[in-house]
């Protein structure tokens, strides 16, 4: 199998979930820095998601990079 395509699965799975995460992200009722705060536990946890699943994508890219081929235990594996 082309590992094209599971590059390809697994970017488009990596940036639905960042996109849910973001629009899980409450905005301040009010534009100022307290308000903000207010959420500074919540925020500081999406920072921490966010940076655990960007090093988790982009060692996905690492070791498919040296892989020669992908085979169907290895695709289902990765879909798991």
């Amino acid at each position: 199998m082309n590992k094209g395509r599971v590059e390809a699965f697994t970017d488009a799975v990596v940036a639905i979930v960042m996109t849910i995460m973001v629009l899980e992200f409450e905005v301040p009722s009010e534009p100022t820095f307290a308000a903000f705060a207010e959420n500074g536990s919540y925020f500081i946890a999406y920072l921490i998601s966010f940076l655990f699943i960007g090093v988790a994508w982009y060692n996905h890219h690492y070791m498919l990079t040296l892989t020669k081929r992908i085979s169907k235990r290895v695709y289902w594996l990765n879909n798991l």
